[in-house]
């Protein structure tokens, strides 16, 4: 008696698992951190299942998603390897360069538009990421090409990263997340004014005005952020006001009060 045995199929092409509820991505992340195959830091189910929803987001499969999204200061963050792929599949155009100590990427938009931005090993210096241990010194020509394509990505791409930090650019101390406890306290109007507090907040409502770049003003926000977590809560308002207006110059909309982009204005 012959038994009835399933044949072989050859030639059909594999196809990922797409979850279609947080009930589905959880069981996937489940399964994941069981098998002790997730990358490290990123083992509980928790951590996978939001990297699993960002991707969804993003345009990526789970399985990619858990490869591409990292927590760093539990904030999820995009490893930069990924950003040609989401790009290019939505009609971007990625063109990058390192020479003589400077980085540059271009982003086409699908309508044409080019956003280019540059990061040399003089920005590198002026950050303390030059010579710092880890990747800036085994590999400062690549971490000056992911600096380049962050800024360019967020700047001329931002609508398709959904406001993702690569991270490079997060792990390299671009942006540090301060909790509550250790965030400096509010001055005072009165206490602003006594201690000269109030020329740098002119200088720095001038520096928002005169920005040239929407980089010019992420870098100054990063840069000013110790004083601008101190400003009275009234001139934190205004500097967080004129933020929000002066990105939207740049077609990036960003939460007025913690400055973090949102979306691409529409064109």
């Amino acid at each position: 008696m012959t038994e009835n045995v399933p044949a072989l199929v050859s030639g059909r092409r594999a196809t990922g698992i797409i979850p279609t509820s947080i009930e589905e991505v959880f069981r996937l992340a489940t399964a994941v951190s069981k098998s002790g195959m997730a990358p490290r830091g990123m083992d509980k189910a928790e951590q996978l299942t939001v990297a699993i929803m960002h991707g969804l987001e993003l345009g990526l499969s789970p399985m990619m998603a858990i490869q591409n999204i990292a927590v760093v200061n539990s904030r999820p963050t995009l490893w930069g390897s990924a950003v040609p792929a989401l790009l290019w599949a939505r009609g971007f155009k990625l063109e990058e360069t390192v020479s003589d100590g400077v980085a540059t990427c271009t982003v086409t938009r699908p309508t044409g538009e080019k956003i280019t931005r540059t990061f040399s090993e003089q920005d590198a210096r002026k950050a303390g990421l030059w010579g710092k241990a880890g990747p800036w010194t085994q590999y400062p020509s690549r971490m000056l090409q992911m600096r380049a394509r962050g800024l360019a990505a967020r700047d001329g791409a931002a609508d398709a990263l959904s406001g993702l930090y690569l991270q490079e650019e997060i792990e390299g101390g671009e942006l540090t997340v301060v909790s509550i406890e250790d965030a400096p306290k509010r001055k005072s109007s009165a206490e602003a004014k006594r201690d000269g507090t109030n020329e740098t907040f002119n200088r720095l409502m001038k520096a928002i005005d005169q920005a040239q770049e929407a980089s010019d003003l992420m870098r100054l926000r990063t840069d000013e952020a110790e004083i601008w977590n101190s400003l009275p809560s009234r001139w934190a308002t205004l500097a967080n006001e004129a933020y929000f207006y002066r990105m939207k110059d740049f077609n990036i909309e960003v939460d007025p009060e913690t400055g973090a982009i949102i979306e691409q204005a529409a064109e």
